[in-house]
């Protein structure tokens, strides 16, 4: 069975909400409401087998239970996405060294020919450099050796999962695409072979992830030095050669090809040398001396980031020991070796990690200007996971919420209610046991939120009411409340004060100029504030599913505002129908003040439900009172 574009999107959808709305979601998707239903129907069946229940609960509205189990869902479905006829046609191609005729490329694919002419004129069109076609010889695939090898591992490298490559790739080939008519078992076997020998090396042990891209090039490599084909990669600068750090590693490369019979001339080992290096790796022999290497361009680039958004890291060596290995192999692999970065995985991050993200977008301007060159979304996903461990331990070590006890039944109480909440939820901080008598007579109490058995008239602060048992449902209601804190704070210093717009334009460019031009007009933000928004947009969309958070750098922003702009008809931004955007304009001093400010309220907004609150929300009435009741955001 395989698993279709909108099935992907479906499951994707489904993953984020509890209770889906089934208008909402058929907008989201293109598609009736009727339509929809229809192929829920048929989906449920297939969740039900991994434990996800499906359940339709009114004409409008389904339930979804067990979240839990879309990360299995997702590792079996992704392997067994419907793969396109484009990537199909390619594939064919790097896989032929000759001409193939239209005839040819429908029998092999298994489609019409005129089915296969409707499609291929707009292919070629799409990749005018790497697709030849030749009047009464056919269609062959004419660029480098290099990028052959690149297409074929770009390609596949998605349906690779599992610790044995061999099974995936004949999934892959009983649903996709006849691979075993072009590699051998034997082939495979080398390959399996040769990535074994590849994990018992010195200078360094590889990811998982590069592991699965080597296979697939030295499967490539087997087959290609088993060909009559003499066609060599393009020759590596030499400077790449002398990489101090891997003494004898171009040695071992060469006595490695020969034993596994792969192709071994002089440009050959030099691009597997380049391969190697290039690819992510958790564990490097030398890195103390790639540490020494990457000081500078590191130092740079946490300054920037501590200037940007007041988040210092100079002193967190284990994200200094990672962004070093990391950055270090970026550049080596500059624009080579484009693996495709996941989609759903790429939305999650942003709704999971945006401080990280940003972070990362911050190192991504950072490496452009050291070493010109412009990082993919893939790379930007790599530095956030480095950059939100920093922030994690940041966290750690930071403020936390304080939260003061009241109990009527004494003091041993108040303790086990106290050792409950410090053991089970992260970041609190019990700064006070009382009585109510003794509550009465505290004048500053050192809190963020009261906890109390005992009903409580009046208090300055939010209170949560709990049993002295305190049950998990209970707890479950102080979590809550010490998230609704931070909200309640962001809410009140900048939503109520927003500029609230209605916004006429028709694309994403002009409905950020509009949102930008009462900023400027107030000197809230330089000029070149609206510049940065467009370049952060340009490196990573920050739309969601109905929303958009665009932002540019704190350095340009005077006072700190939000904008909430209202489209009068959802635009098309990057691949969402975006309904409301928001444009926080932070500036520097507001992040050193309070730097976490930025990360909650993205992390709020991005929050499905709130999303689809916001989506659902009468905005007439707003418009009308020129301001933003909190409740309108409660969730």
């Amino acid at each position: 069975m395989r698993f279709t574009r909108r099935d992907m999107k479906m499951i994707e959808y489904l993953r984020d909400y509890e209770v889906v709305e089934l208008k909402a979601m058929s907008e989201y998707l293109g598609v009736s409401v009727k339509t929809l239903k229809n192929q829920l129907k048929e989906l449920s069946e297939i969740l039900k087998e991994f434990g996800v229940d499906v359940q339709f609960v009114s004409s409008n509205q389904i339930l979804v239970k067990g979240h839990e189990k879309f990360a299995e869902v997702m590792s079996v479905s992704i392997p067994r996405f419907e793969m396109e006829f484009e990537r199909r046609f390619l594939l064919l191609l790097v896989l032929h060294d000759n001409f193939l005729t239209i005839q040819e490329i429908a029998d092999e694919l298994l489609v019409s020919k005129s089915y296969a002419e409707k499609h291929l004129a707009a292919i070629m069109k799409k990749y005018p450099e790497d697709i030849q076609a030749q009047r009464h010889y056919g269609i062959r695939y004419a660029a480098s050796q290099n990028k052959r090898r690149e297409v074929f591992v770009k390609i596949l490298f998605p349906y690779l999962f599992g610790e044995d490559y061999i099974v995936a790739l004949e999934q892959f080939d009983s649903l996709h695409f006849p691979l075993f008519h072009y590699f051998t078992k034997e082939q495979m076997f080398r390959t399996r072979g040769a990535i074994q020998a590849l994990q018992r090396m010195e200078w360094f042990q590889l990811t998982d992830e590069s592991l699965q891209q080597l296979f697939l090039y030295i499967l490539f490599l087997t087959r290609h030095a088993d060909s009559e084909n003499t066609e060599k990669p393009v020759a590596v600068q030499e400077d790449f050669i002398n990489t101090q750090e891997f003494d004898g590693l171009y040695e071992w490369i060469l006595g490695w090809c020969q034993e596994f019979r792969l192709p071994d001339s002089k440009e050959e080992l030099r691009y597997m040398y380049t391969l190697l290096l290039s690819l992510r790796k958790q564990k490097i022999a030398c890195q103390d001396q790639i540490m020494d290497k990457m000081r500078h361009p590191i130092k740079e680039i946490l300054k920037g980031i501590s200037e940007r958004l007041s988040a210092d890291f100079s002193e967190d060596e284990d994200l200094i020991e990672g962004l070093s290995s990391h950055i270090y192999t970026t550049i080596l692999r500059g624009n080579h070796l484009d693996v495709e970065t996941d989609e759903y995985m790429l939305k999650s991050m942003k709704r999971q990690y945006p401080f990280g993200f940003e972070m990362a977008a911050i190192a991504a301007d950072y490496i452009a200007d050291i070493y010109n060159l412009s990082m993919k979304e893939n790379d930007l996903i790599y530095l956030a996971i480095h950059f939100q461990a920093a922030i994690e331990r940041m966290k750690d070590a930071g403020e936390k919420t304080k939260i003061i006890i009241v109990c009527h039944f004494g003091a041993a109480a108040a303790r086990i209610i106290r050792s409950k909440i410090e053991r089970k939820l992260v970041g609190v901080e019990v700064t006070g046991m009382y009585s109510l008598q003794e509550f009465k007579q505290l004048k500053n109490p050192d809190c963020d939120y009261i906890v109390t058995t005992e009903r409580i008239l009046k208090a300055d602060f939010p209170i949560i009411y709990i049993s002295m048992a305190l049950p998990e449902r209970e707890m479950q209601k102080i979590k809550e409340g010490i998230k609704e804190i931070q909200v309640n704070h962001l809410l009140e210093l900048n939503i109520l004060e927003a500029i609230i717009l209605p916004i006429e334009e028709k694309n994403m460019e002009s409905a950020v100029k509009a949102m930008v031009q009462p900023l400027l007009e107030e000197d809230f933000v330089t000029e070149e504030y609206l510049q940065s928004v467009l370049e952060r947009e340009e490196m990573s969309s920050t739309s969601l599913n109905h929303i958009a958070l665009p932002h540019g750098n704190p350095a340009m922003v005077q006072n700190t505002r939000l904008v909430i702009g209202r489209m009068n008809h959802p635009i098309l931004w990057d691949d969402s129908k975006v309904s409301c955007a928001f444009l926080f304009a932070v500036s520097s001093e507001m992040l050193k003040e309070k730097p976490m400010l930025f990360n909650t309220f993205y992390r709020t907004m991005a929050d499905p439900e709130v999303e689809e609150s916001i989506k659902n929300f009468r905005w007439k009435r707003i418009f009308q009172m020129r301001f933003l009741d909190k409740s309108c955001f409660k969730y």
